[in-house]
Parts: C-alpha cells; structure tokens; sequence
C-alpha cells in the first residue's frame, strides 16, 4: 500500500490509544464520539501536537479503507497539506 512498516506501527498506536479511551473498538464508535476525541487531543494540552492529531485521523481513514467502509462513515476533517515556499 506503499507505505512504511513505521507508518503502519504509528497508525496502530493512535487507533490502540483511542480503542482503550473508548474500551471499543473505533468502527464502533459514531461520528460524534470520533469528533469529540480528536477534539480532547487538540484540548489535552497548551501546545497540542498536530502531528499526533494527524496520525489519529490518518489511521482511521487506514482502518475504514482496510474494513471497507467510506470516510463519511465517522466524518472525519480534512487535514490541509502545508504549503513551503522556498
């Protein structure tokens, strides 16, 4: 699927992280409860790590596609690429 055995280990431990906050599995949880966590990660702390908060959501999207399910399914935000100009 052309990604990196690293990358698929860091999808993992987002989706482990929010299986054990919600003590389920995330296809089983709704949009709202979805939405809600993301929202507690960008809260959690002063400086919240978008590169966390973006793993969470690239492995959701990994794990719908792999169960076969549409993004829509848990309304998941679109992540803007970052633009560098040199």
């Amino acid at each position: 699927m052309g990604r990196s055995p690293k990358t698929f280990e860091n999808y993992s431990r987002h989706l482990a992280a929010m299986t054990l906050h919600f003590k389920c599995l995330p296809t089983e949880l709704d949009a709202e409860q979805v939405k809600d966590y993301l929202y507690l990660l960008q809260q959690r702390s002063p400086t919240p790590s978008q590169t966390y908060f973006k793993h969470t959501v690239y492995g959701l999207r990994f794990m719908l596609k792999t169960e076969g399910l549409p993004y829509l399914f848990l309304h998941l935000p679109t992540i803007k690429k970052k633009k560098n100009f040199l």
